[in-house]
């Protein structure tokens, strides 16, 4: 059975509950129990993300898209002034990341910080190829893209860790 399989906490392998080391990359694994760990190994892993999940990587592409959508495109529709270009829609775009991965964070059960950094992984690549083809003005390198990008991405960890926080304080 599934539940009853150790995950790996290095590499995220399953293995059978009986073994001692990873079958894949050969690491200790911690028992199901949790009862043999000392103080100081359950408080070290208090922050550790138990699994991975696609979900939540899907929700998080999900809203980031959508948000991305009505901040970047719907928005300078809708309002004559507010023309997002450069560095302010990348600003935005990072801003969107970070309260999205807040959000993924708390409403996901368990430690799932990781997902919503995946999610902004694969959001950026459109959210830049729009922002470059919008800006007309302030047109922003190759560079400065990847770079912003990779900066939102990071930011998006702390949306996701923050969330988690919110999520263990509410419990």
């Amino acid at each position: 059975m599934a539940s009853d399989q150790i995950v790996c906490s290095i590499c995220g392998a399953q293995n059978e509950p009986k073994q001692n080391r990873c079958t894949s990359c050969g690491a200790k694994l911690d028992p199901l129990d949790g009862k043999s760990l000392t103080a100081e190994e359950q408080h070290a892993r208090r922050h550790q993300q138990e699994g991975f999940h696609w979900k939540w990587v899907a929700v998080a592409v999900s809203i980031y898209l959508v948000l991305q959508g009505i901040a970047l495109v719907a928005l300078p529709f809708a309002i004559d002034a507010y023309e997002p270009e450069g560095l302010a829609a990348l600003l935005i775009s990072a801003g969107i990341w970070f309260v999205g991965g807040a959000f993924v964070g708390f409403i996901s059960p368990g430690r799932t910080f990781l997902e919503p950094t995946v999610g902004a992984l694969l959001a950026v690549v459109p959210t830049l190829l729009w922002i470059d083809h919008i800006s007309i003005v302030d047109q922003l390198s190759l560079m400065a893209m990847i770079v912003g990008g990779m900066l939102g991405v990071m930011i998006t960890l702390m949306g996701g860790f923050l969330g988690e926080k919110l999520q263990m304080k509410k419990e």
